[in-house]
């Protein structure tokens, strides 16, 4: 008989299995994304931990009633807080707080590397302009005291090469496998 499965694991199937065939003004589904952005975290051997940030980076997305209609509206669906605040229940800061950071570090990246604008998706540009466009010199260096800002730069960049129309990726079950190895290590808030 097989054990139930964690209530973390389940929520993060139900979502991608409710919502990822979703398509939010970029090339790919909502799950081709999550398996671009994990694929190219885990080959450039990123540490568990960043791999699966990477692959729920977006979750927050699935969580929103209709995120398609508030980035249409101009408004901020903050995915990145619903993202992290979820995943914090059951995953460390180590793949919560790159979750939350990463719209941040889009910003923070077209700062200090204005040439980064330039390989931005036009849905990217647009979502750049909602949430407040690239920071400032002070919101910069504040961001670099943030812990896991690194890790959120290097998600951010993965964020915006995982949006081909076909890519060979790893497969979902073996994220969910990873997401399940980050449980059993004890690496998740019971609270």
């Amino acid at each position: 008989m097989n054990a139930p499965l964690h209530p973390a694991l389940a929520l993060i199937q139900a979502l991608f299995a409710d919502r990822g065939h979703l398509v939010y003004g970029e090339k790919v589904t909502q799950l081709d994304h999550a398996l671009q952005c994990g694929t190219l975290a885990a080959l450039e051997q990123a540490h568990p931990a960043l791999v699966l940030a990477t692959f729920l980076h977006d979750i927050g997305h699935m969580q929103h009633r209709d995120a398609a209609r508030a980035v249409e509206q101009g408004r901020d669906d903050a995915h990145e807080a619903l993202g992290a605040k979820l995943l914090a229940r059951w995953f460390g800061p180590e793949i919560s707080e790159p979750v939350r950071l990463h719209v941040e570090a889009k910003r923070y990246l077209c700062k200090v590397q204005p040439s980064y604008l330039d390989s931005l998706s036009p849905l990217s540009l647009r979502t750049l302009q909602i949430q407040g466009g690239p920071m400032t010199e002070e919101e910069a260096q504040t961001f670099e005291q943030q812990p896991f800002f690194e890790d959120a730069v290097r998600l951010r960049r993965w964020d915006e090469a995982g949006k081909k129309a076909q890519m060979r990726t790893l497969p979902f079950e073996e994220f969910m496998q990873l997401a399940a190895s980050q449980l059993m290590r004890g690496t998740f808030n019971r609270s």
